[in-house]
Formats: C-alpha cells, structure tokens, sequence
C-alpha cells in the first residue's frame, strides 16, 4: 500500500468502469478551492486535457447559485489524480469493501476534467454568500491517470452529450416568466396544439407550428417585468392577446383545423417564425395600453405574410429570402407590422426606420 504521510480525505464509495477504480465523494464547498489548486488553461493545449475558461459563463451560473439559493442543483465535477493516492475500506464483505476513505497526497496532482466553470462560479458565490459553504457537491475521482488518459476520459465525457433544448427547459422551469407561458399554454387548447413544450428546432414534419422557447420570448416582450409577485395578474391580459392574435392569423387557424400542414405553414409564411413572433410581442405591449385595441389587431388578417413579399419583409425578418432571427430584426419587423396596423411609431422607431427606408432605397 502506499504510504501517505500528509495530504486529504473524504468518505468515499469506490466502483468499477472498465476494469479501473473510480472513487465518489461528497465534498464541502469550502474545501473546493484547496483541492483544485492548479490552472490547466496556463497551458499550452497539448499539455492539458481541459478548455480554457469562458470567464463569461462565470457570473451567470454565480448568479444562478445565489438566485436559486433554496433549490439550485448542480451535477458532479469530474477530477483526476496525477500522483498517489489510496482507499481504505471499512470491511471486508461486498458492501463494506465498497465504502471507505480516499486518501490523497499532498504532493498530487488534482485536475478537472469536467465542472470547471461550475467551481468557479462555486467559489465566487461563496465570497457573496459564505453560509454554502458547508454545502457540497458530488466529485468523482479516477486515480492515477496520466496526461494522455485525462485526454481521453474530457474527449469521452464531451462526446455524447446534448444541452437539453430551450423549450424543455422553459417547461420544466419554475420562474415567473416561464410561469407565465407555461399557464397560458396549459390553459389554451389552440396553444396546446401548436406549441411544442420541448423542441427548439422544428423539423418539417412536426405537426406543431410554434416553440415554447419563442412564445415564451414573445410573451414577455408584451411586458416591462414578470416577477413572482405580478405574473398571475398578467396571465389573463397575455392570453386575451394571443387570442387575438391567432382569431387574426388565418395560418395558424388553418394549421389548428389540419387544413395545412405546420411544415408547409413554416415553408411559406413569416408569421410563424420566432422572431415575427417577438415581434407580435414588441408590437402587443404597446397595442394593450390603448382602447379599443383589440379593432386595431383585426387588420392583422389583411397582411400579407407570404415570405414572397419582400417589400416587407426582406431586410427586417428576412436576408436574402431566408428568415432571421435576432433581436434587432424583431424590433425591424416590429416596427413594420406596426406601420401596417397604422400604430404611431415612436421617435426612436421613427429614426430607425427611416435608417431602414435609406438602406432598402440603396438596395
């Protein structure tokens, strides 16, 4: 056995992947920060097996920690040992052999191999709210592995793996933006219909015509904050406009009554695009602020929404006949469908569009 003289320890449960010991330990917030001590990405990137650091990604997922204080949860970070280390079981039969104590050398090496925007963020959120850190974390430990096998094992751990799609994870979220949608959709059966709670990307024989990810987005663009104290105030108001919206959109009724299908609709028509839908949404926040605006959504049905149309269309929500989605090509559509619902413009709309008007007069 190998002798230790100074270093770390853990409880640990030890199993087997492919003929190698692996080591799983629930390790003190506190005591992150003293056990991975060294930086891969000062390396060059043969002589590491990790990405460099997004220094990006580190507040949001700190902001993330603190904001969800009561129900945050993270999956394990991955580490390796270069240098000695040893388990020390506390019995002898099946299950005791299992359960020990991980011994770590002073003088090893421990790197991450997977979670190292999560400890960072870990350890920015314990300088804002030292109270996590007697909280932990799972870390699982493969032992004595070389420079080359940390390689392999950060290759094999980022091969398969898929970020779930936004939508999903809209539909499983519990904040009140997300609320919001989730309540409006649930509550509808036309959204129900056309609405896809998990999928980001449609393909062209989905039957659903919309995503939860861009509803969502649209919604919330109607108002100037959701918050856990207001959104159940504003659930009758956003569903009182999307049913307007869609009484207007003679494409959504059709794909709702199966008279066309969702991907033909997607083919053709620009209003069933995220970013018109956003922009339906910049549109609605001012248009339910003023009487009677439920006459002034009807002229909807007289827009001709064909992606064909592009004297409207193209270099709002559109480049070169294909659809475009961000925000400033939202706001661009925006201002468009308002023009066609003879909706007044403000002054910062008015001087983009005439930024618009110049550019497609050059064109």
């Amino acid at each position: 056995m190998t002798i230790i003289t100074s270093g770390t320890s853990f409880p640990a449960i030890r199993g087997i992947q492919a003929g190698s010991e692996y080591y799983i330990v629930m390790c003190p917030l506190k005591r992150l920060r003293k056990i991975f001590t060294f930086d891969e990405s000062s390396l060059p990137v043969e002589a590491r097996a990790q990405r460099i650091l997004n220094e990006e990604r580190i507040p949001e997922i700190t902001n993330y920690i603190l904001s969800q204080r009561e129900d945050y949860a993270f999956s394990a970070i991955t580490a390796c040992i270069e240098g000695d280390s040893f388990f020390v079981p506390i019995g002898k039969n099946v299950h005791e052999a299992h359960i020990g104590t991980l011994n770590i050398d002073a003088d090893a090496e421990v790197y991450i191999t997977d979670g190292q925007h999560r400890n960072a963020a870990i350890m920015e959120a314990l300088k804002k709210d030292p109270t996590l850190s007697e909280e932990s974390i799972s870390v699982v430990f493969f032992a004595d592995k070389s420079l080359e096998e940390r390689q392999k094992i950060f290759k094999d751990l980022n091969l398969y793996p898929k970020k779930a799609d936004r939508s999903l994870g809209i539909t499983y979220d519990n904040k009140p933006y997300a609320l919001l949608s989730k309540e409006l959709i649930y509550s509808n059966l036309v959204f129900q219909k056309l609405i896809d709670l998990e999928k980001n990307n449609l393909g062209p024989r989905s039957k659903k015509l919309l995503t939860h990810s861009a509803f969502n987005k649209a919604t919330r663009e109607l108002f100037d904050k959701v918050t856990i104290d207001n959104y159940k105030e504003l659930i009758p108001i956003a569903a009182q406009y999307w049913e307007n919206v869609y009484e207007n959109l003679k494409e959504w009724q059709f794909v709702f009554h199966d008279k066309v299908s969702s991907g033909d609709t997607r083919k053709h028509s620009v209003n069933v695009h995220s970013v018109t839908l956003q922009a339906l949404g910049i549109v609605g926040k001012q248009l339910i602020q003023t009487p009677n605006w439920e006459s002034k959504l009807k002229r909807l049905k007289d827009i001709n929404w064909d992606r064909s149309n592009k004297a409207d269309w193209e270099g709002r929500c559109m480049i070169n006949g294909e659809m475009s989605n961000n925000l400033s090509r939202a706001k661009a559509t925006a201002i468009k469908i308002k023009m066609l619902l003879e909706l007044p413009l403000t002054d910062k709309e008015q001087q983009q569009e005439f930024k618009l008007s110049g550019a497609e007069d050059e064109q």
